[in-house]
């Protein structure tokens, strides 16, 4: 089978969306599938892996791009794909639909609308009005929706998604996390080997809800002293978290490592005693179960899929009331270490049906089902360019300048004109 995974981003960064297409490119070729990766912006300076094909784009932030057309020979090769398989709303599911002839599944990773209300200078009704026009007008643009789980599939649905929705839990591959191959001690990271050390890892930006992140952690120190917090990843909030940490006078005991290889991400977790993250807007973070197959016992929010995840009380604790109540799962996890190992030993069992060899199997099983049902061929939106009456489409390309949030030399008025007149070139073939 002829497979395109196609996202807005593909680096090699700790990023939950890039590692994913990448373990599942490598499972589904070990199976015997061709796989070609679909993406945009400027080579990859270390040198491209096979099978991935970059479009000219702009960059409108750290890591992600926007282009309204892809290069001439990313449109020939999407056009012979058997199945496509997008895996970002804005940047991947219409291109797919223009240049695809084939069935398209878009897998959900992102709480959209929370991450609305992260970038935009909106109240989250605002921005909720604002994604319940959105979700539903580029969900359409697939046959099939997947959501990682059962708790987003209803977030989906309540927004007005009107695709049929599957669930299929994120994969990971287990192996590493259990046993890692240069596991790191806590005196490797300059860490006391008596402290508790809690770790994060992803993006440094602000849909994380980093600043909380670290404000519970001072809370959470006051009363558990042995604690210390390690954050892997980079981001644009990087010297701004520094700046806050000396403030909340906790710079002694937060370890900024910036961005690990993923290859070495499972050595460093075998460090950490705690994961904890204090985000709302991923869906099925990968690193979280990566962190229990290591065996860490979580503290988070409960928020959807996370809740679907970690189980309060037996693999970690969540909370629904992030502040203050963020701060106490991290004591309860810090100050009882018999419990904190029954809870990780937990944790490791908690993880093993998001295994990829499973994972991918179920995503085989769906891409058949498409290939034969060919649900592309009836619908009414037929494969092609996407047309919009002019009145319709001016609010909404405003509102995905915006979402897009441009890097401040970009501009947003440059970049809605760049959406703009590119939408308003497509042929109308509905």
């Amino acid at each position: 089978m002829r497979i395109g995974m196609v996202t807005a981003c593909y680096k090699p960064v700790i990023n939950g969306v890039t590692r994913m297409v990448s373990l599942y490119k490598q499972r589904l070729e070990e199976l015997g599938h061709e796989v070609t990766i679909f993406t945009l912006g400027e080579p990859d300076p270390d040198g491209e892996e096979p099978g991935v094909i970059r479009s000219p784009a702009i960059l409108v932030s750290e890591g992600y791009y926007i282009s309204m057309r892809y290069s001439r020979e990313a449109q020939e090769l999407m056009g012979e794909m058997d199945i496509i398989h997008c895996h970002h709303l804005f940047m991947s599911v219409e291109l797919a639909h223009r240049y695809g002839r084939c069935p398209i599944v878009y897998t959900n990773h992102t709480r959209y609308d929370l991450y609305t209300g992260s970038y935009m200078p909106l109240p989250q009704p605002a921005a909720d009005a604002v994604m319940r026009q959105i979700w539903p007008e580029f969900s359409d643009f697939a046959d099939i929706v997947i959501t990682p789980s059962a708790s987003v599939r209803r977030v989906m649905l309540d927004f007005g998604v009107r695709r049929p929705i599957e669930v299929i839990e994120n994969g990971v591959d287990l192996r590493p996390f259990r046993q890692p191959e240069r596991p790191r001690s806590k005196r490797d990271l300059g860490v006391p080997e008596s402290a508790v050390l809690m770790t994060y890892v992803g993006r440094l930006s602000p849909e994380n809800n980093l600043d909380m992140l670290l404000q519970q952690f001072a809370i959470a120190r006051d009363i558990a002293p042995s604690l210390h917090l390690m954050l892997i990843g980079k981001g644009p909030l990087n010297e701004e978290l520094r700046i806050e940490a000396r403030q909340l006078g906790i710079e002694n005991v937060v370890h900024f490592m910036g961005a690990v290889g993923f290859e070495d991400v499972a050595d460093y977790l075998a460090a950490a005693d705690i994961f904890v993250t204090a985000s709302m807007t991923e869906v099925h973070p990968l690193t979280l179960i990566e962190a229990m197959a290591a065996g860490l016992p979580v503290a988070a929010i409960a928020a959807p899929g996370i809740a679907d995840t970690v189980e309060s009380g037996r693999s970690g604790y969540l909370t629904n009331r992030p502040e203050g109540g963020l701060a106490a799962a991290m004591v309860g996890l810090a100050v009882d270490d018999k419990r904190r190992w029954q809870m990780g030993l937990a944790a490791r069992q908690a993880s093993e049906p998001f295994d990829i060899i499973q994972t991918v199997a179920r995503t085989l099983e769906l891409y058949e089902r498409l290939r034969a049902a060919r649900p592309d061929l009836v619908r009414k939106r037929k494969h092609g360019r996407w047309v919009r009456n002019r009145e319709k489409l001016e609010p909404l390309v405003e509102q995905l300048a915006r979402l897009l949030k441009p890097a401040e030399k970009l501009g947003t008025r440059p970049l809605r004109r760049f959406i703009a007149e590119s939408m308003g070139n497509f042929e109308d073939t509905e």
